[in-house]
């Protein structure tokens, strides 16, 4: 059975045609804190998380190496179709964090899947509306919440994707840096550590800097923190 079943815009690709898609693509397994590929490359082809425990981050750096993270992938994601389909270069920077596997669909072979499977094409259709609807969200939190709020909010929406539930609480899915969710809300690595410690004092959440391990103690507080359920 084909790997890319489990990749959401493929689930309605015929099996026969997947497994074709898979025998010319290529697997890559990127190490730990590698660059898949960086802003401004040329858009060659599209990536398919297959496999791993880890994730890939997309963002940005700008000239006084302030981070942006846009979104974070996990096993069952894409990316990098954005320049594949208007064919423009890489919008951002894809990094590894952890271990992930790879399937690499060169932009010629996505684009005759797509071209060949209406399904496919609504899938992407669901997916970016899916990706869209997120995006404004950030932005209109950006301009009526709070930090804290807009952080409450995105440590819920990190643990809905990949969470685990542990005896201490529900714990996010691969390693997040204080700077890390610094880099998702455009803030300060200071101002999350200011209000970590705050959740931390609490009792609201447990972090441990060594392992850069989040994981939400009180889960409902925090709920009730950004006064309806996480986005």
């Amino acid at each position: 059975m084909t790997a890319l079943l489990d990749v959401a815009p493929f689930k309605g690709v015929d099996p026969l045609e997947l497994d074709r898609l898979e025998a010319t693509g290529r697997i890559v397994e990127p190490r730990d804190g590698s660059k898949v590929f960086s802003e401004g490359d040329e858009a060659d082809a599209v990536y398919a998380v297959i496999g791993g425990t880890g994730h890939v981050r997309i963002g940005a750096i700008d000239r006084s190496s302030k981070g942006l993270m846009i979104e974070i992938f996990g096993v069952g994601d894409i990316f990098g179709e954005i320049g594949v389909i208007d064919g423009g270069t890489r919008s951002a920077d894809a990094v590894v964090e952890g271990r992930v596997r790879l399937l690499r669909l060169s932009r010629k072979v996505f684009l005759e899947a797509l071209n060949n499977n209406a399904s496919l094409g609504a899938d992407l259709c669901l997916m970016f509306s899916r990706r869209l609807r997120r995006t404004s969200l950030l932005f209109r939190d950006a301009t009526f919440e709070s930090l804290e709020v807009r952080l409450a909010k995105q440590v819920l929406y990190l643990a809905a994707r990949d969470g685990r539930r542990t005896e201490r609480g529900l714990q996010l899915g691969g390693r997040f840096r204080q700077g890390d969710l610094a880099d998702l809300l455009g803030a300060t690595t200071r101002s999350i550590i200011t209000i970590l410690n705050s959740w931390r004092a609490n009792g609201l959440v447990a972090f441990d800097p060594a392992r850069a391990q989040l994981t939400i103690c009180r889960e409902q507080e925090l709920q009730q923190m950004i006064g309806s359920e996480a986005d």
